[in-house]
């Protein structure tokens, strides 16, 4: 019960990160273009840029111990379950780790494209998508154990 309310809890803040970083390319979009009217800068607001860094620390942070304390090649977050575990669990765990860690890629670099060609328009999604490359580097580290000489 406890793994399966973790998760649950997991994956709806994984949503919430989602919506903020694609309202916050919505708005950073539309501010860039010119006579676009559908979104201004004052849509995403201080809430929500602080909801950012706080969720999308804490989902990073998810996804950076899981790769760490998985095995290279071994799908994230099946490490937590019984040798007894029936096929169907670990395929249903298996997929969903990995759909998470998906998602967390393309929300990421979605933010760090989009702040790249739009720096000053909405500064927290280009800080965010600056912040989020570092934090897939060190996810990459950890998941293949790659060691500094």
């Amino acid at each position: 019960m406890k793994r399966i309310f973790g998760g649950a809890i997991s994956v709806i803040l994984l949503g919430v990160y989602v919506h903020l970083i694609s309202l916050a390319v919505r708005v950073a979009l539309c501010v860039g273009k010119a006579g676009c009217t559908e979104y201004t800068a004052g849509q995403f607001n201080d809430g929500m840029a602080q909801a950012l860094s706080v969720i999308g620390g804490l989902v990073s942070a998810l996804v950076i111990a899981e790769l760490a304390l998985s095995k290279p090649g071994e799908a994230p977050g099946t490490r937590v379950l019984d040798s007894d575990a029936s096929t169907g669990t670990v395929r249903t765990v298996a997929i969903v780790s990995v759909f998470f860690v998906l998602v967390w890629i393309g929300t990421g670099l979605t933010a760090f494209l989009v702040g790249l060609y739009h720096p000053a328009t909405l500064p927290v999604l280009t800080t965010h998508g600056q912040a989020w490359l570092g934090l897939a580097v060190s996810a990459a580290y950890a998941y293949f154990g790659l060691q500094p000489r």
